[in-house]
């Protein structure tokens, strides 16, 4: 049987292939990239208020003035958690249908408050605010990775000649290594050993700097579906998370 008989190369193949390969030309990819963006301030801000609401509020629960703000920053969270299901089904292409809340259907106080704390989707509201802190985190890291390898390398032609400018690999000093194997046999030693140097490697011509760019691109489409493949993940949680009634059927290459 052939190699190719094994591993046919079938549509399925040519559709990921081109998926990967049109990354950069996809306006989905940087929709996901805006958002992992935005991910980071919001997150922030939604982290610091609802903890410390929740902490006031619970804290001074007690002498009753705790209760309207954990009420303030519950509604708070339902705020948001709307806002964030319009953010994500625009940039993210995620199918979320609003969940039905339980306190709209109280008649009371406390049935209300019941209804708060026994309604799943003010969990899974609050589950999605306090982990976009994370979230914005993971992608102002990748966004950041992305641009500062992907984009200098990309666009090492353009200033590797330029006055006071190394590009490449600059150490300080040459690595020196020495890899031995020795054996002994009877009164004698028979062993094996290779020395490994590594020094600096700079780009000083036009070829090297074309061909640190063709590296610069490889990481420009890499990183890119890395952040498809981050939004494909936080659709899906924006649906587990802030549509308990919806339906979360999208495919995956709908992402891209």
């Amino acid at each position: 049987m052939a190699l190719s008989d094994a591993f046919p190369a079938g549509p399925a193949n040519d559709r990921i292939t081109t998926t990967v390969l049109s990354a950069p030309f996809r306006a989905r990819t940087y929709a996901a990239a805006l958002y992992l963006a935005l991910a980071f301030p919001l997150g922030i801000a939604y982290f610091v208020c609802t903890v410390v609401g929740l902490s006031l509020g619970l804290g001074l629960s007690v002498l009753l003035i705790g209760v309207p703000i954990l009420a303030a920053t519950v509604g708070g969270v339902v705020l948001v958690s709307i806002a964030e299901r319009a953010l994500a089904r625009t940039l993210l292409g995620a199918e979320i249908e609003p969940p039905s809340w339980k306190v709209s259907e109280a008649s009371g106080p406390l049935d209300g408050a019941v209804a708060v704390v026994t309604d799943l989707a003010v969990w899974g509201a609050l589950a999605f605010v306090l982990s976009k802190l994370l979230v914005g985190v993971v992608g102002f890291t990748l966004i950041t990775v992305v641009l500062s390898v992907g984009g200098s390398l990309a666009a090492t032609p353009l200033y590797y000649d330029a006055p006071g400018t190394s590009v490449g690999l600059i150490l300080p000093e040459p690595i020196r290594r020495e890899l031995s194997l020795v054996v002994p046999w009877e009164q004698f030693e028979v062993g094996v050993s290779f020395i490994l140097r590594l020094t600096s490697w700079e780009v000083s011509t036009l070829p090297g700097a074309l061909a640190m760019s063709l590296v610069g691109v490889a990481a420009l489409v890499v990183g890119l579906n890395a952040l498809n493949a981050v939004g494909w993940v936080c659709a899906r949680w924006a649906e587990l998370t802030l549509g308990w009634t919806g339906t979360s059927t999208v495919d995956a290459t709908d992402a891209s």
